[in-house]
């Protein structure tokens, strides 16, 4: 099979790789769409839980191709999204419902070999059916169950006013999941006049460049019931605490430099009521993501900027390890 492979760090090409054979209770899925994802660049970098050499690919959907001994309940051609974390489903974390910190964590694309390839072997249990729905919206379920995860570790959102760092693919879905979670006016700051727009088109009351921020915060002298960043930035997260109000929810969500470190005020913290909350992957609710594509209450084709073949990954990954194209939304992968 023709496969996209980080062969080293920095090093994307396509290639062929030998077709993956499923085992016991695994399933063969020929792929049909992936989503590229910031975690992909972080991949590429060494960061992240980098093993090279790597197949990555981690937002997934393809049809079922071939079924290994002791599965059940899938069906040769059904169309498939493939949640990523694989888990061991018996540790303490596993058992408190936290696969994604499972003590043996694994996962797709990124410890394991993931979807950037014709053909990829899930584990069965990772497999969740999608009917009609079509790739190019079953494909945003893991991204979107990230930020349901997001939404339920924030708690109750109902009357509040949020501020979301980034109008990239993840701030602008948090900025749509805060809306339907129930806050009365969300507002969105990034750099790129394109994505302001868009985050208006889906919602925004204002979008505004970091150059205006002291003039939204005159506007919210008081500051917002939740501050959210997707960025990766640690300068966003050490300015997050001055937009939030007394009692107010901080969440970072963007995937930063392990090595990186931001300057945050403990007296801060306690004295305002502040909860700096963090979130990471997504737990087993990709049933409830397929759920809000499926009736259209997250909208997910405005922010596909380009969709590519797998010949032109090497050039896209290259593209961004120097600088360009930074200004796209979201690119899917047709396979």
């Amino acid at each position: 099979m023709r496969a996209l492979v980080f062969e080293e760090k920095e090093r994307p090409l396509v290639k062929e790789m030998p077709r993956p054979e499923p085992g016991e209770g695994e399933v063969l899925v020929r792929m049909e769409v992936a989503g590229v994802c910031a975690t992909d660049y972080h991949l590429l970098k060494g960061g992240h839980l980098a093993r090279f050499p790597l197949i990555p690919g981690h937002e997934l959907v393809g049809r079922v191709e071939a079924l290994g001994p002791k599965v059940t309940g899938l069906r040769v051609g059904e169309r498939v999204a493939v949640h990523p974390v694989v888990a061991c489903g018996t540790c303490v974390y596993c058992r408190k419902g936290l696969p994604q910190h499972c003590l043996h964590f694994q996962a797709l694309g990124v410890t394991r070999n993931g979807g950037f390839a014709e053909y990829l072997v899930a584990p069965a249990k990772n497999l969740y059916p999608v009917g009609d729905l079509p790739p190019e919206r079953a494909v945003f379920a893991e991204p979107l169950g990230c930020v349901l995860w997001g939404l339920a570790r924030l708690g109750p959102i109902l009357g509040e006013e949020a501020l979301v760092f980034g109008a990239g693919p993840i701030g602008l879905l948090l900025l749509q999941g805060l809306l339907l979670a129930g806050a009365t006016r969300v507002y969105a700051v990034d750099p790129v006049a394109e994505r302001r727009d868009l985050a208006r088109a889906l919602g925004a009351a204002e979008a505004f460049h970091p150059q205006d921020l002291p003039a939204l915060r005159e506007a919210h002298p008081l500051g917002f019931g939740v501050v959210a960043e997707a960025t990766g930035r640690p300068e966003v997260v050490e300015a997050m605490p001055s937009f939030a109000r007394r009692g107010g929810r901080i969440l970072i969500f963007g995937v930063h430099p392990e090595e990186a470190k931001a300057a945050l005020s403990p007296y801060e913290i306690y004295a305002r009521d502040l909860s700096v909350i963090g979130s990471f992957s997504l737990p087993d609710n990709l049933a409830e993501a397929l759920a809000y594509l499926r009736e259209g209450r997250v909208r997910v084709e405005p922010l596909v900027s380009e969709v590519v073949s797998l010949e032109a990954l090497p050039d896209h990954f290259q593209n961004r390890l120097q600088g360009r194209g930074l200004d796209r939304i979201k690119t899917l992968v047709r396979l």
